[in-house]
């Protein structure tokens, strides 16, 4: 083993002192690196919290400035009622919002819609019309003694009206949605109220041949609900308590008016034909032409002639009309003046005998 000499210690111990000083030296190097990183990134991550905390109160203080809004998740036309599963809450700067939005959902939920909203469309309350609570007396009513526009279609909203010979006009029942169309039928809902002044008003076209049919709304959504103004005759009134029964038969003298007139403005348009040109000064009913001057007895009398249905004021006679009315309150007055009740007992020949009696055109 070789021995160590006094040089070569000498030689070792300087190299480990110079070692032991680099190590020092690169310690010390290295801690004051790593000690800037860390007050560099302490200083970063402070001013990084100072800025969320600036974001945050800036976004604290837009809120408070904004309102919330409520669009819809789907396109929802016009008439249709709102349901809660189709809300979506948003919010809009308070100086771009309008002042009508609702606050709360309920605000908007269950009620219907005036005009198509489109999707993401912001709600207002102008937008919005309240559902109307369904009243007790409330029925379904299936109507066919209607004269109904040609171009009429489900969910269009009418007017019943009744014209009377001498040119006067009411309005029997405002703002009639059509739930169900088969047409000439349709089916609608009515009060009590509404079934009686529509009775009355059958009656009061058959006996006066006055003429009931229906108007539609351009914009029903954001049109107001008429008034109807239709004055109930009180000899109607009466005519109807002693004998309910009449208001059965005006409908149904009605209704035949209805289908002949269709049947026979269907006959004259032959299968490969077009159909006629109507002038703006016709109206078109139940998929046939019907002028205002055939608004006449001839619609509501019974009648086995060929004639045609489209009867010109000029072609029937004062006397002739004078005579049919005459006849037609000689037997309102007959009815009214029977006192008591029919007998139980009537068989089904005199019911249509008397059917036939009342029906059949002087």
């Amino acid at each position: 083993m070789p021995i160590i000499t006094r040089r070569s210690k000498k030689m070792l111990y300087a190299g480990l002192a110079g070692a032991g000083f680099m190590s020092v030296v690169l310690a010390g190097g290295f801690y004051f690196i790593q000690s800037d990183n860390v007050n560099r990134h302490a200083d970063e991550t402070r001013k990084y919290q100072l800025r969320i905390e600036a974001l945050e109160e800036a976004q604290i203080g837009d809120l408070k400035s904004m309102r919330t809004a409520w669009v819809p998740r789907k396109d929802i036309p016009a008439g249709h009622f709102i349901d809660n599963k189709d809300l979506q809450e948003i919010r809009l700067p308070l100086e771009a919002s309008p002042d009508n939005l609702p606050t709360r959902k309920e605000d908007v939920a269950g009620k219907g819609v005036k005009i198509e909203l489109r999707q993401g469309t912001p709600i207002t309350l102008g937008m919005l019309f309240e559902e109307e609570i369904t009243p007790r007396d409330l029925r379904n009513r299936e109507m066919k003694s209607i004269w109904l526009p040609s171009n009429l279609r489900q969910e269009d909203v009418v007017d019943i009206r009744i014209q009377f010979p001498t040119g006067q006009d009411y309005i029997i029942l405002a703002k009639k949605r059509i739930d169900k169309l088969s047409n000439p039928a349709f089916w609608t809902t009515l009060s009590e109220q509404e079934i009686l002044l529509f009775s009355s008003a059958m009656v009061d076209a058959y006996i006066h041949k006055a003429s009931i049919y229906a108007l539609t709304y351009v914009e029903p959504e954001m049109q107001e609900k008429a008034v109807p103004n239709y004055p109930p005759n009180q000899e109607v009134i009466q005519l109807i308590k002693s004998d309910p029964n009449i208001v059965r038969r005006a409908e149904q003298q009605l209704e035949t008016s209805v289908r002949t007139a269709l049947d026979r403005d269907l006959s004259k348009v032959s299968p490969n034909e077009p159909i006629p040109f109507v002038r703006q000064d016709e109206i078109s009913y139940n998929q046939g032409t019907q002028d205002f001057d055939t608004w006449t007895s001839g619609n509501y009398t019974a009648s086995n002639t060929d004639d045609s249905l489209t009867t010109s004021p000029s072609s029937v006679t004062e006397e002739t009309g004078a005579d049919e009315r005459k006849d037609r309150s000689d037997e309102m007055k007959d009815i009214l003046g029977v006192q008591g009740q029919a007998e139980e007992n009537v068989s089904s020949i005199q019911q249509k005998d008397d059917m036939e009696a009342i029906f059949t055109s002087p």
